[in-house]
């Protein structure tokens, strides 16, 4: 047994004794969710409801990749079973949906289950039972810490580092530095964690304004009257792709046209086409990148992930490309834990090998001992008329998830995928 798995031995056991957990059998493999022939792995994540948009397309595009591996051989032998719970974007959902997933269905491993405030109600519970909990789809940066949830592995780089990354990029472009800059975000963590990377960066504000998780619903009149009154003329939004497309939609009507950035899980073009009307609407905008641009279809990994999206008959936007993408790298992570698959070795191999992992992301993945972060950094970008996203820094920002610190200028070279992006 490796030495943070010791220490996390201890730790348990010393929760256990004070009664504040329930007992947790050593890791063997005997682990739940393990069979001769299949792995059962869980997702919740919103399939109805305000954010669904979009995020609906990532379990089905996930389920396609490993209907793919399993068609090929498998991982180790063994098939690949994604359960997957709607929880509308709901914590009281989340916690009804991950007590099934474990209780019913078994799962080896929670992947890729979405959002903050959903993935807050049930990550304490996850870490006490000792279930991994890999690549939670969510910016929210206090799911790194090793020391608090050791079973939990983020993906993609945090709401801090990206409005570090924000704030790089604008200091360094003289265009944007000299507007007047303002900020709108949704409430909660997602929120907190753009203002504190904006801080760390040094970038103020003119003025904030927010909006709550659903309230897209109902319009953002007042949000935009507001913006429009402090002569903002550059527009910071942290918020999910729903929420974007009535902004951007709301400020076109109203003739308000400061420049945009929009944070990057909130602005897939074909869905704020079908929910604003039209594409259009995101030209021009800035947006950080950490993934290779979906249209460079002559690129391997986009191109071999389109034609498992094709295949499956799914929608190829940015949550099929995303949803893809993770699955490969989980596909990978499991297949460096070896044949004889236990929890244990599954988060070894994590914190071990995932610098030795694929994917179409073009930034460094970090996860050791000390460390769960994910993905450390973005690219600037900007969307053309025609929703495509057009790569403006040859270089990457990185960044750490802590309340200080600035982004800094990184060059990376990823590797192209393995072959028939099997694992």
């Amino acid at each position: 047994m490796g030495k943070a798995f010791a220490t996390r031995a201890i730790a348990v056991a010393s929760i256990t004794a004070l009664g504040i957990a329930g007992s947790i059998s050593p890791a063997s493999a005997a682990d739940p969710g393990v069979t001769k022939s299949k792995i059962t792995i869980g997702m919740t994540t919103p399939l109805t409801g305000p954010a669904a948009p979009g995020y609906k397309d990532i379990a089905p595009a996930a389920k396609a990749y490993f209907k793919y591996v399993n068609a090929n051989g498998g991982i180790n032998g063994r098939k690949v079973d994604l359960k997957v719970y709607d929880d509308a974007y709901n914590p009281a959902k989340t916690k009804v949906g991950t007590n099934q997933l474990i209780n019913r269905d078994k799962i080896f491993a929670m992947y890729a289950a979405l959002g903050t405030p959903t993935h807050s109600a049930v990550v304490q519970d996850l870490n006490r039972r000792g279930i991994p909990d890999v690549f939670v789809n969510t910016g929210g940066a206090a799911f790194d810490n090793p020391r608090r949830y050791p079973m939990t592995f983020p993906y993609f780089p945090s709401y801090i580092v990206e409005a570090k990354a924000m704030g790089y990029y604008i200091n360094k472009t003289s265009a944007l530095k000299s507007k007047r800059a303002c900020l709108m975000y949704q409430d909660g963590e997602f929120g907190a964690n753009a203002k504190t990377g904006f801080k760390a960066a040094g970038i103020n504000f003119a003025e904030e304004t927010s909006y709550y998780s659903g309230q897209q619903l109902a319009g953002f009149q007042s949000q935009v009257t507001t913006l429009a009154r402090a002569q903002c003329e550059l527009v910071v939004f942290f918020g999910v792709t729903s929420a974007t497309a009535v902004l951007l939609g709301t400020a076109a009507k109203a003739g308000f046209k400061p420049t945009w950035m929009v944070t990057s899980v909130g602005s897939d073009p074909d869905i704020i086409g079908a929910l604003a009307g039209s594409k259009a609407l995101l030209n021009d905008v800035y947006v950080p990148s950490w993934i290779e641009p979906i249209q460079n279809t002559k690129n391997a990994y986009v191109k071999q992930m389109k034609v498992i999206a094709d295949r499956a008959k799914l929608p190829w936007n940015f949550y099929t490309y995303y949803g893809i993408n993770t699955a490969y790298v989980l596909a990978q992570a499991l297949e460096s834990a070896g044949p004889n698959l236990t929890r244990e070795g599954f988060v070894e191999a994590l914190e071990e090998n995932a610098s030795s992992f694929r994917s179409a992301a073009v930034v460094p993945m970090r996860f050791s001992k000390s460390s769960h972060q994910g993905l450390t950094g973005f690219y600037m970008g900007q969307y053309d008329a025609a929703g495509n996203v057009d790569r403006l820094t040859k270089y990457i920002m990185v960044a750490t998830s802590s309340s200080s610190g600035k982004a800094k200028k990184a060059a990376y070279r990823p590797a192209g995928p393995t072959k028939k992006l099997l694992p």
